[in-house]
């Protein structure tokens, strides 16, 4: 196997429930004291070099033996959820530790360089003396040909406390050197080593092979402050990534909390919304009745949380759904991490202004609900919210079943439309002006597997664009794919080294573009302004 560098940047991938999953996180500190368990209160002063698309957290790892917790990575977590026939080479950028390169911690007497370190550090005080457990995988695209070679990548979990020297407790069981490809593998201590292939992670886990869960353990007295640094980097040099999956404390939380309409006790329905989910359309894993202005959840497994509330319209008419804590939509909402984070969430939701203008916005909301190919569809009871030049919510709608929504009596001004997709992040939106009594419409938006886009087909006293529908299958594709388009235009086949493999130009309806000379891999086919990842076998 040549050693070269490939980006895998899928943001959403199709696997099902019992699929371990992956996904960024912008709250490192969260997923760091959901770790300690019940000593979360203790964690602390937490800087490193983690506020990157190399860490995040993961989710449903019972095929790997782990629940969930944190996870870094020598690349971008995106991709780690492909199987393991993929290839995670990425060099991130960044520079090498001298604590991985301290010959100490795996009993050699030579220097390797490291590249590409990912850390963070942390002080810990416990408020129990006791000892704490830690239970983590370490995986690497380094399995298995790399073995006995210098590209020996390596994870080490530092304590120390006071002036004292750091001890690694991430240890190969039984012995004193550090967790790495050339102290874990197939043939050295190979009892504590997977080799991903024929097993069931193989479908879904990108990395060729991977340890068991071990322990990490350290005897802490109450009172003590430790400083604690885990660390992982590439060594030898910067590519074939690796990985880290730390296990946070399992345990079952409640949450609850008041909520309240323009101050007075709210009558409603609550949802709450897992961070990490396994389809497009993410839906509420607990509803639950606002009864009185209160309402509480139990057994919320440890994870990461959204929390709409949504009042009932007969009770509260012309009040709009929100998020806790006073957040339009999920990504400007605090999530609830527990059971480290919050165990509690008031919510105030208020009702929309009465509008008596004369101008209009309406428009469509499309979604590609099937993976498998691109060709929108009309996304019916969506929750569609019109914002004004404050980015106050002045009015909301939900898509109708050809998912058309309107807003009307506006008065002049310059609004944008947004739309409630959780987990699905709006990468542009339209800015609308209205003067008078305008009619606009055409503010379309379609949601797609990277996010929501605005089309720019706004009919503001000029001729619509015809908006670009594709379709590609199969994809996987061997000797040929099918592409469906809807209006001419140029198509370009791109290696992921930025190579052009193949391009020409595409008419209205179903083409055949013929692979046979194309060598297997991964490819960027782009069509126009729309990217579709394209397996080639």
């Amino acid at each position: 196997m040549k050693r070269f560098t490939t980006l895998l940047a899928i943001l959403f991938a199709f696997i099902g429930n019992s699929q371990i999953q992956f996904a960024p996180t912008s709250n490192i500190e969260m997923t760091i004291a959901n770790i300690f368990g019940v000593q979360c209160d203790g964690v602390s002063n937490v800087t490193g070099n983690v506020f990157g698309p190399w860490a995040g957290r993961f989710e449903n790892g019972s095929s790997i033996g782990l629940n969930s917790g944190l996870m870094l990575s020598t690349g971008t977590i995106n991709g780690a959820n492909w199987p393991s026939s993929a290839f995670l080479s990425e060099g991130i950028g960044l520079p090498g530790d001298l604590d991985l390169e301290n010959p100490l911690y795996n009993g050699q007497a030579f220097f390797i360089q490291s590249y590409d370190a990912v850390y963070v550090q942390f002080d810990f005080t416990p408020t129990l003396s006791d000892t704490i457990r830690f239970n983590y995988v370490f995986a690497s695209e380094e399995y298995p040909e790399y073995v006995g070679s210098t590209f020996t990548d390596r994870f080490l979990f530092l304590v120390k406390h006071d002036t004292l020297d750091y001890v690694n407790i991430a240890r190969v069981p039984g012995d004193t050197i550090a967790v790495e490809i050339n102290s874990i593998n197939q043939t050295t201590n190979s009892s504590y080593f997977v080799l991903n292939q024929g097993v069931p992670t193989a479908g879904n886990f990108a990395f060729d092979g991977y340890t068991v869960p071990l322990e990490a353990k350290f005897y802490a007295q109450a009172g003590v402050t430790y400083t604690i640094k885990l660390v992982l980097g590439d060594l030898g040099d910067a590519v074939f990534d690796s990985a880290l999956l730390l296990g946070e404390q399992d345990s079952y939380n409640d949450v609850g909390g008041s909520l309240t309409v323009n101050g007075n006790p709210a009558e409603g329905i609550i949802d709450v919304f897992n961070v990490i989910d396994d389809t497009l359309l993410v839906t509420p894993i607990i509803s639950a009745p606002v009864v009185g202005g209160n309402y509480n959840i139990d057994s919320l497994e440890t994870g990461v949380y959204h929390i709409r509330f949504t009042p009932d319209p007969i009770a509260h008419p012309g009040a709009y759904p929100l998020y806790f804590t006073d957040g339009d939509t999920w990504s400007t909402a605090s999530p609830i991490g527990l059971p480290c984070f919050l165990d509690f969430a008031n919510i105030n939701s208020t009702t929309t202004p009465l509008l008596n203008g004369d101008g209009s916005i309406s428009g469509v909301i499309t979604i590609d609900t099937s993976y498998t190919k691109a060709v929108t569809e009309p996304f019916p009871n969506a929750l569609v919210k019109l914002l004004n030049v404050s980015n106050e919510t002045i009015a909301f709608a939900y898509t109708a079943t050809d998912g058309s929504y309107s807003f009307s009596n506006l008065p002049a001004g310059i609004y944008t439309v947004l739309v409630d997709a959780p987990y699905i992040p709006q990468l542009d939106q339209h800015t609308i002006p209205v003067t008078g009594n305008e009619q606009v419409s055409g503010a379309d938006l379609e949601v797609l597997t990277d996010g929501i886009h605005a089309l720019n087909n706004l009919n503001l006293g000029i001729v619509d664009e015809i908006s670009l529908t594709t379709k590609v299958y199969p994809n996987p594709a061997d000797n040929k794919v099918s592409i469906g388009v809807n209006k001419i235009c140029d198509y370009t086949l791109v290696s992921l080294t930025g190579a052009v493999v193949l391009e020409g130009k595409l008419n209205p309806g179903l083409s055949e573009l013929d692979l046979t000379k194309v060598e297997a891999g991964i490819y960027n086919l782009q069509i126009e302004g729309k990217n579709h990842r394209l397996i080639i076998r």
